[in-house]
Parts: C-alpha cells; structure tokens; sequence
C-alpha cells in the first residue's frame, strides 16, 4: 500500500525545534518570574517578626527604666540617679501616703481602743460582746454605722423592734434581696435571745446626725405620702417595726426601694411599700435616698 504524506512525521529537525522552542520558554517564564519577585513585598518569617517584636519591647522598657532613673533638675536638665535614691523615695512617698482605717483588724491599738469607747455606751455588755464576736462589725462598723460598703445599712440608733424583725426574717428566709444570702447563715448562728441583745445595743447608740434640706427631695417625700410612715424629718416612724430612715447609706436605700418596687424585697411591710413605690420613678427614688441620707 502507498504511504501517505504527512506534514507531522517525525524528523530530526522538528525534534530540534520543538528542544529550542521549550527551552526559550522555560527561559522567558523564569526570567519573568525573576521580576515579579523582585517587585512584590515578600513579607518577614515568623522568626524575623518576634525578633522584630522583641526589639520593640526592650525599646519600651529601656526607656521606662530610663524615666524611672531620671529626676528633674529645677533648671529643665537632666540628672541620672542611682537605683537605691529612686527606692528610697518611693520608700518614702509610700509611708507619707494615707493608710486605710485599721479599725476592724483584732489586735491592732485602734481595734482595741475603739471596742474598749463602745463597750462603755449605752446597750453595752452582752450584746456589744456578742454584736463582736459574732463578727457583725466587720460589714456594719464596730459602731454599726461605719458599713465597709456603700450598699450596705447603717444599724445604730435603729429600733430595736425593727432589727429584731429583720433578722428573724434573714433567719427565716422571709428576706431574699441583697446581702441575704450571706445574712441568713449568720443569723442562723444566733439565737431568739442573742438576737434581742444585739439589736438593744444597737438601738442604743448614737444614730447618724443629718440635716434635711428644705429642696425637692422634701416635696417628694411630702408628695408620695412617705411622711404617713415614717414621720415629717424621717425619723419618727409611726410604728417601731418601720425604719428610721435619715443619715441612711444612699445606695442602700436606693436598692431597697427598688427591691420593694419591683417586688425582690417583700418581707415585712414591703407589701404597703410596694403600692407606694408604684408611683416613684427610679430618678425620683434617688432624689429621695440623696435627700434623706442628708446630702447636698
């Protein structure tokens, strides 16, 4: 049979072209890649970049230490100092700074002055010892008007009736807002008669002394029908089972009668609050706690 013509056969010239060819485009692709390597941020390695960071942060604290050995002269310059003379000053700077209060820490001389001044006022004896050892001092204050926070009551000079009822209610579980998770195991711990000798102390010392200012926290309290209660200057309740409520903690009484109103708090004579509270905005509930905490 005759063999037909074909312009793809195989020759050693077309193998030759076809190396040069292939070569000459191996070569351009390369040459590109070259340039566009040479022109695109090739970025840092992770070692690079903390090595970088590093840097960074022994510039930060060489110059923090630097400040810190520094002290300025009266003419603007500058003088570098010894380590020891910076320590010695805040040394110093720490002693002359205010010290908070050691009044509630046994043991200390003002600890033992104060429980010895208190021991002597009137209600002394066993329900100061108790009102001590039962570590009631250590939120209300050795005095019961000295709370280490804002939240929480100041209880001296209150009725002994009205403590009493509270503290049956903590240890009955009749009073859920607040602290009472912490005040419920604590009255769990006194009994009927240990109650009534904390609360007689306490009713026996020297309530807060405030002045109520004659301004819109007064018409409020005029307004809302509070002085039925809890008399015209907010100390004279008209039944010994209401608070007095003058020189009162601020946040305290805020957080009780939004507990009253929003019914968290409804032991006692929470119930007649609450209808009364209905009508109290929570920014009129704070004029009110201002006013009659006495504050200007």
């Amino acid at each position: 049979m005759p063999t037909q013509y074909s312009n793809h056969r195989d020759t050693p010239l077309r193998r030759f072209n076809t190396f040069w060819w292939g070569l000459a485009y191996f070569g351009l692709f390369g040459l590109v890649s070259v340039v566009v390597y040479s022109v695109t941020d090739k970025g840092q390695d992770v070692d690079a970049i903390r090595a970088e960071g590093r840097m960074d942060v022994r510039k930060e604290v060489d110059a923090a230490q630097s400040a810190m050995l520094t002290s300025k002269e009266a003419e603007g310059g500058t003088q570098q100092v010894a380590p020891e003379t910076i320590f010695d000053e805040m040394g110093r700077k720490i002693k002359a700074a205010p010290k908070a209060s050691d009044q509630f820490v046994p043991g200390t001389e003002s600890h033992t002055k104060a429980m010895e001044a208190l021991s002597e006022k009137a209600g002394g004896g066993p329900g100061f010892d108790l009102y001590t050892a039962k570590t009631c001092a250590t939120c209300h204050g050795a005095d019961g008007n000295t709370p280490i926070s804002p939240a929480y009551p100041k209880l001296g000079g209150q009725t002994s009736e009205y403590l009493l009822a509270q503290m049956l209610d903590f240890h009955a579980g009749k009073r859920t807002n607040g602290q009472s998770a912490v005040m419920k195991p604590m009255m769990d711990m006194v009994n009927e008669q240990e109650r009534k000798a904390i609360a007689d102390w306490l009713a026996g010392m020297d309530k807060p002394a405030v002045t109520l200012a004659d301004d819109a926290g007064k018409a409020l309290f005029l307004a809302k029908g509070c002085i039925a209660c809890h008399g015209m200057d907010a100390d004279s309740p008209i039944m010994p089972v209401y608070p007095r409520l003058s020189g009162q903690n601020v946040q305290y009484m805020i957080d009780q009668m939004k507990a009253i109103k929003d019914g968290t708090r409804s032991n006692g004579q929470s119930a007649a609050m609450k209808g009364i509270m209905a009508g109290v905005s929570d920014d009129e509930i704070k004029i009110l706690a201002e006013w009659l905490a006495g504050k200007k």
